[in-house]
């Protein structure tokens, strides 16, 4: 009888050892387990809440863990679109804090320009001859140091020596040299131009040197305790008794490497029409 069991038991678990009746038997058991919990949880064992309990509470933090990464990689995401956002809002911040810059020295430009145009217009009502002379460049003279060029008007159109000349109502030069057809004008790039000088809001005056680079001009005796600032206007300041005072001449600028230099407000290289000033030098 026991060899019988015995035999019949084997029987058994050889059937449920072949890939069909291991899949069927997972699938019995899976489903009789389900059957059990759902039973048990019905009728409300304390053993089983507890267990249930934990077992939520064991989901949850695994949860809350699993999407940590997740929710760092969305935090990464956010700060970069932060990040760009501000360099673009800088950006931006920065070309209109150089355009309120460029409108404020357009302003006082303008301001000092106007009182000179309302003394020219009283010296033109004194005398209608002191008008504007257009003048075109006819000649480049340069060196790496010398600046000058040759216009095509001279004494025959009342040109002498000592007259400004202008650029886009900028003082690019004053005649050095007048002849009958032909003017030469010194650049204040030129290494021999010093120009006497008045630094804006600050009263300091100075000689304002060429050194043959427009974006490169030099400032000689100023005082040792002032300290030079950037976007600051240079004027004429008349101290030579030759050139008319309040005349826009170059301005203070910081370079790509923070670096303090003084740049031509005109470009006297581009001049290829100027016009030569009466009645702006002093006799």
């Amino acid at each position: 009888m026991a060899d019988n069991r015995d035999d019949f038991i084997i029987a058994i678990r050889y059937a449920l050892l072949k890939k069909g009746a291991k899949q069927k038997f997972s699938l019995f058991f899976l489903i009789s387990f389900s059957v059990l919990i759902i039973t048990l949880d019905k009728i409300s064992v304390p053993f089983i809440q507890s267990t249930r309990a934990v077992l939520n509470d064991f989901v949850y933090e695994v949860s809350t863990i699993v999407s940590l990464p997740g929710k760092f990689v969305s935090y990464l995401n956010q700060e970069k679109k932060n990040h760009f956002k501000i360099v673009s809002t800088n950006k931006n911040l920065k070309e209109e804090i150089e355009m309120l810059k460029r409108n404020r020295y357009n302003s006082i430009f303008l301001q000092t320009e106007n009182n000179s145009l309302r003394e020219a217009l009283t010296l033109i009502t004194a005398n209608k001859t002191d008008s504007p002379i257009v003048a075109n460049t006819i000649l480049d003279q340069q060196s790496p140091y010398l600046k000058s060029i040759i216009i095509d008007k001279g004494t025959n159109q009342g040109i002498i020596k000592g007259m400004t000349v202008f650029s886009k109502n900028y003082l690019i030069g004053v005649v050095v040299e007048s002849n009958y057809l032909t003017a030469r004008v010194l650049l204040i790039t030129d290494l021999n131009s010093k120009i006497p000088v008045v630094i804006a809001d600050s009263g300091v005056n100075a000689i304002l040197a060429g050194t043959g680079e427009k974006t490169e001009l030099a400032l000689e005796f100023l005082p040792n305790e002032f300290i030079l600032e950037p976007n600051k206007i240079i004027y004429t300041s008349g101290r030579d008794g030759f050139l008319k005072a309040g005349l826009p001449v170059a301005e203070t600028y910081l370079n790509k490497k923070n670096k303090l230099f003084i740049r031509s407000l005109a470009d006297p290289q581009q001049a290829a029409i100027i016009h030569v000033i009466k009645g702006q030098s002093k006799q």
